[in-house]
């Protein structure tokens, strides 16, 4: 799998990844002696970063923190390489003068720890060899002012036990995506129901795959249930802003922002 993202720091680097899904400060953050993460504020704390990718949402703190990654980088302690979220300019400094390759606009969300990746800072890229791409749908139905979201059984393949929109792989790079999202809904819910909207693609990680999602929303009758089979143990009608409420399967808030239903 690629991500794209966009160069701050040229250069080239393989490693294993660490990362902190918050933000990061050099300066009383991090040991440059030992290389290791000191702030208690962080997740990774008590970790090294030297000799890994280090992955982080942002940096924030003194501009002395752009010196001391040139210092861990002279003590070889420094990370071989900088991947974020959103750059801001303490942490790029640091990188440049330090000759450490870094990229960001990457959506952090979709690395794993001790993923093995190569980061390819002058064409603007992270490549995970072990981790594959397939494709699927996710139809939220909408009825009313109420989308409909399913839990998983223990039955089904991945996200045992969490909530969904009607969901399934596509098996043929060539299928039509919308007549795969009517097929899914009459044989998960049984419902006949009308494809108003579909979004831009989103990607969400679950083990060693990343999911392309297509989104569609489809608007149901009032009357009408669905009848739930296999794949589901249950069904509820919630409001949209409620999402937040469940334990979901990876972007399903982000597929429902996508559809313009948050």
């Amino acid at each position: 799998m690629r991500l794209y993202g966009r160069k701050i720091s040229s250069g080239q680097a393989k490693g294993d990844v660490i990362i902190e899904p918050g933000a990061v400060s050099f300066l009383g953050g991090i040991d440059p002696e030992e290389g290791v993460v000191v702030d208690s504020a962080n997740q990774v704390s008590g970790q090294s970063i030297a000799g890994k990718v280090f992955a982080f949402s942002t940096g924030k703190g003194s501009t002395v923190g752009s010196y001391v990654i040139y210092r861990m980088k002279k003590s070889d302690t420094a990370p071989v390489a900088i991947i974020n979220g959103s750059a801001e300019t303490i942490v790029a400094s640091g990188a440049i003068i330090s000759g450490i390759p870094m990229i960001d606009r990457i959506d952090i969300s979709l690395l794993r720890n001790c993923d093995s990746v190569m980061v390819n800072a002058d064409e603007g890229y992270v490549d995970i060899p072990r981790v594959r791409v397939k494709d699927a749908i996710t139809v939220m139905i909408r009825k009313s002012d109420r989308v409909l979201i399913l839990k998983r059984s223990e039955r089904v393949g991945s996200c045992k036990g969490r909530w969904a929109g009607v969901s399934g792989h596509i098996e043929k790079g060539d299928e039509n995506m919308e007549e795969r999202a009517m097929k899914e809904v009459e044989e998960e819910t049984k419902m006949r129901v009308k494809i108003i909207r579909s979004g831009e693609p989103i990607l969400a990680r679950d083990r060693s795959v990343i999911w392309r999602i297509h989104p569609f929303l489809a608007e149901a009758k009032r009357d009408e249930e669905p009848e739930i089979d296999w794949e589901h143990s249950k069904y509820r009608w919630i409001k949209p802003e409620e999402v937040y409420d469940f334990n979901t399967v990876p972007k399903l808030d982000k597929v429902m922002e996508n559809l313009k239903l948050l």
